[in-house]
């Protein structure tokens, strides 16, 4: 399990020192990730910028816009969830373009969610787009409608926002750039240019699954088509029990906290990992949609840390608070922490903190705070410790995590 942990980490690019942040060393890590995960939420700080701090330091918001509408390293669409993604993965993104375009044509709750006039809909949106883009879904219903949409809700979505969004998941219209968080939307071809040929199905099935190992280390097939959302558990058990014949991929049993030993699959070489050396131990705070917590069921079993993301529970349930943000230190998670910025006062505030079973709370509030500090130096804000105390984390948490999902 030891191996699992490190391999996990190293592919989360979290078993090193942070590196100094460049433009270099920025694109450099997504290209490692292979995607950072966007998020709206800033009661922190957004997640796509809080998964970068927690691996870089001197980390600024612009660094990955430069490369998202500047070089154009990187792009923005849908992995398990919204990301930004290396560019270079735009080919294989061929398949998954024409795969959402089936199904959400095939789907009358999508159909009735488009509209009766869906297809005029797009069309005028497409043409609006080739005579003006960029533009923004406000800017779209000002030249089209003469009005501006009124919700934000994707159940509330006027037919020009979701029209956009079709685009957008099927490939025609590309995010250009943000506007704050908003999106600005262009025809794709302006974007990214001619979009590439595909390759084909069956390749596209083993880019997926390598891709995968190559970031988890070692995994079961449901893992490993989580990870890009790409194939189906069933195709990424046949293809490695395929790989694995042809020496690609390893056949491994995984040892998981809680359960007997079952079979999954590691990348070539998993057996050099040397259990002896000492992993970086710097403190780091991570978003709650962390690649190395963002699958649950993993975390919990591997790291024996009970994930669950408490923004969209009602506030009376809520345990750990708002966006509580897990302490990472070498390869034990070993507290949480309730915080958000401050901005108007110019500090991150800490309100509670939290130590995970089996860990000195006097030690493990002295990691958190180190984390707090580093990261808000990092927001270039102040850190104002209001936690009095630490909590020690019931071993039998009410919920039960059973979801791979982020959320």
């Amino acid at each position: 399990m030891r191996t699992a942990r490190r391999l996990l980490l190293e592919g989360c690019a979290l078993g090193s020192p942070p590196l100094k942040a460049t433009s270099r060393s920025v694109i450099s890590l997504v290209r490692r990730l292979g995607f950072v995960q966007i998020d709206s939420i800033s009661s922190v700080e957004r997640a796509h910028h809080l998964i970068m701090h927690a691996r870089l330091d001197g980390y600024a918001p612009r660094h990955l816009a430069h490369h998202a509408e500047k070089t154009r390293e990187l792009f923005e669409h849908w992995t398990h969830d919204a990301s930004l993604i290396r560019s270079d993965w735009l080919p294989w993104w061929s398949h998954r373009l024409e795969r959402d375009r089936r199904r959400i044509l095939a789907s009358g709750w999508m159909r009735q969610r488009l509209g009766s006039n869906w297809a005029r809909s797009t069309r005028e949106v497409l043409a609006l787009l080739e005579e003006s883009g960029p533009l923004g879904v406000r800017e779209v219903h000002e030249r089209l409608d003469g009005s501006r949409p009124r919700s934000t809700g994707w159940w509330e979505w006027s037919p020009r926002k979701r029209a956009l969004e079709l685009l957008w998941r099927t490939g025609e219209v590309a995010i250009h750039s943000r506007r704050g968080f908003e999106k600005l939307y262009d025809l794709a071809s302006r974007v990214h240019g001619a979009r590439p040929s595909p390759p084909a199905a069956e390749a596209c099935r083993g880019w997926a699954c390598t891709q995968a190992l190559e970031r988890l280390g070692a995994a079961t097939a449901r893992e490993i088509a989580g990870f890009l959302g790409a194939v189906s558990p069933a195709e990424a058990l046949e293809w490695c029990n395929a790989a694995a014949g042809e020496g690609l991929v390893e056949p491994v049993l995984l040892e998981r906290l809680g359960r007997p030993p079952r079979p999954g699959f590691a990348r070539r070489g998993w057996g050099e990992v040397d259990r002896s050396e000492t992993l970086d131990d710097t403190p780091r705070l991570l978003a709650p949609f962390d690649p190395l917590i963002r699958d649950r069921l993993r975390t919990r079993e591997l790291f024996g840390f009970d994930h669950r993301f408490e923004a969209y529970v009602p506030a009376p349930r809520r345990l750990f608070g708002y966006y509580a943000m897990p302490v990472v230190v070498g390869e034990r998670i070993v507290g949480r922490l309730d915080l958000a910025s401050d901005r108007p006062a110019g500090v991150l505030r800490v309100d509670r903190a939290f130590a995970e079973a089996g860990g000195s709370r006097r030690k493990v509030a002295g990691l958190a705070r180190e984390a707090a500090a580093r990261l808000a130096s990092q927001l270039d804000l102040g850190l104002d410790w209001r936690a009095r105390r630490i909590t020690a984390v019931p071993s039998d948490l009410p919920w039960v995590t059973s979801s791979a999902g982020a959320r």
